[in-house]
């Protein structure tokens, strides 16, 4: 095997930009790449793992472009090179009928939608994602999106994807694990929309969530939802949190709404106020608890349907003793939903203070209630009574389980300045999981939490990881392998 990369990968290797890789956000550090390669082509991949490989050289695919904050692409050892892929860019194909786009990884959220939007076509978005956050690795990182009902699985929204392992072999999953290239495939006519396979194999479950341990993923499949002809959103509120969980199960149970999410009065602040001004205004001014409703019509029949959809919110609302409210506070829902499909540069989260701690983990919707006071008495208990906790909670799955967030603005230097509020949130994390809270993507102190509580994974990732990568030359270190 050769030892050379192909000339025409670009190779960077500056001090300074090498040293960008190797902190992010709060400070935390890591080894400084020795060198940063620019892939364009699933070919050049399979060659730079293959000189991975022969040469010994560690990896570490990075996609996203921006600040970095949670420290999953810090590496871990010396020797060490960055693949960035945030220059394969390209919309590779589009099946309007299908609702299925063909992207790879540098496709991010602030261009995306533009892309799809001649097609008739948007994204499946998280929660106010930042514009350079790569499309592709939010869905690896099993993100929540907020159509709930449209969320099937945990591998949605992926099809059939081109996935580079670890030992440099590529591996065409799910609906692309059949004869041909891609180009050739898409020639045919094949359509990528199956996100199992080959065979029994999931290798698409396995990639999701390994952190960029096990492989690059080079382009992917993606459901996409077609741009509604009409679309309305509206509030449910309530002073507690149990009445807005019932309407929230009863909805999607009926399967309405094409965005359904709960957050508090702290989460909606972060999500509406441009600073910190506004942002204190609107925690003394909005409900306690919010229900975020988005119902939309397509083609045939709009207004009939747009009618029927709101009198059956109401219904659902009044059943609950909740009436859909068209604006709090003065903000209303239809300019949170512009909000939602659009995308900043920064962190929403980190608008108001400057940074923010995140805890978040998969818990049932019925199960709900007791997570909120949890987390506040933890704080209170380590003398941070007055510090806002936002919480926001995601149904997935068609609401067969969620995801739960809580946000803690605060400032940059809160990990230095104010190490016992690092310890408390910890402390919130633990008591979380001792209740029954699921970390299944875990980041930096929580992998310890997570991985702890689950010993007996650990053979079956150290059998995955010997499979996918034997030489250890995808980001070696990450998870306990």
């Amino acid at each position: 095997m050769s030892e050379v990369l192909p000339a025409h990968i670009q190779w960077i290797d500056d001090a300074m930009s090498c040293r960008a890789f190797a902190s992010e956000l709060h400070g935390k550090e890591g080894c400084t790449p020795k060198a940063i390669v620019q892939p364009h082509s699933t070919e050049d991949v399979v060659a730079l793992l293959g000189w991975a490989n022969a040469t010994g050289t560690s990896i570490v695919p990075v996609s996203s472009t921006g600040t970095r904050r949670r420290g999953d692409t810090l590496p871990k050892r010396d020797n060490t090179v960055i693949a960035d892929l945030s220059g394969m860019k390209k919309l590779i194909h589009v099946d309007s009928r299908d609702k299925i786009a063909i992207i790879e990884p540098g496709v991010d959220f602030g261009t995306i939608d533009s892309l799809l939007a001649p097609h008739g076509l948007r994204a499946f978005r998280p929660l106010a994602p930042r514009a350079g956050k790569s499309v592709i690795a939010s869905y690896l990182e099993r993100e929540p999106i907020l159509g709930a009902n449209d969320h099937w699985d945990v591998g949605d929204p992926f099809g059939g994807t081109g996935v580079v392992l670890g030992n440099g072999k590529y591996a065409p999953t799910g609906g692309a694990a059949i004869e041909g290239t891609l180009a050739e495939q898409l020639g045919r006519g094949h359509r990528h929309m199956v996100p199992v396979g080959p065979i029994n194999l999931d290798i698409l479950r396995v990639m999701q969530g390994a952190q960029g341990s096990l492989g690059i993923m080079t382009w992917a499949a993606i459901y996409c939802e077609r741009i509604p002809s009409l679309e309305e959103s509206w509030f449910l509120t309530a002073d507690s949190l149990e009445p807005v969980i019932e309407v929230a199960g009863e909805l999607l149970m009926r399967r309405l709404g094409n965005k359904v999410f709960i957050v508090d009065r702290v989460q909606l602040a972060l999500l509406l106020a441009p600073d910190q001004a506004t942002f204190l205004r609107l925690m003394d001014a909005l409900p306690k608890w919010i229900l975020f409703v988005s119902l939309s019509a397509h083609q045939y029949a709009p207004r009939d349907k747009m009618a029927w959809q709101l009198e059956e919110l109401k219904a659902c609302g009044a059943h609950h003793g909740l009436q859909p409210q068209q604006a709090v506070a003065g903000h209303c829902a239809n300019d949170l939903a512009g909000i939602l499909r659009s995308s900043e540069q920064s962190f929403f989260r980190d608008r108001v203070f400057g940074s923010h701690l995140e805890l978040f983990f998969l818990q049932q919707l019925d199960r709900l209630d007791s997570f909120p006071p949890l987390v506040r008495n933890c704080l209170n208990d380590n003398g941070f009574s007055s510090v806002p906790v936002g919480t926001y909670i995601q149904p997935m799955a068609q609401g067969s389980y969620c995801h739960v967030e809580f946000t803690l603005p605060c400032g940059l230097d809160a990990f230095t300045t104010h190490g016992k509020l690092a310890d408390a949130w910890r402390s919130a994390a633990e008591r979380c999981a001792d209740a029954g809270g699921f970390f299944s993507r875990p980041y930096g102190e929580w992998t310890d939490i997570a991985f702890s509580r689950a010993a007996d994974i650990h053979p079956l990732m150290s059998m995955t990881k010997s499979i996918f990568d034997p030489g250890n030359v995808m980001s070696p270190g990450r998870l306990p392998y």
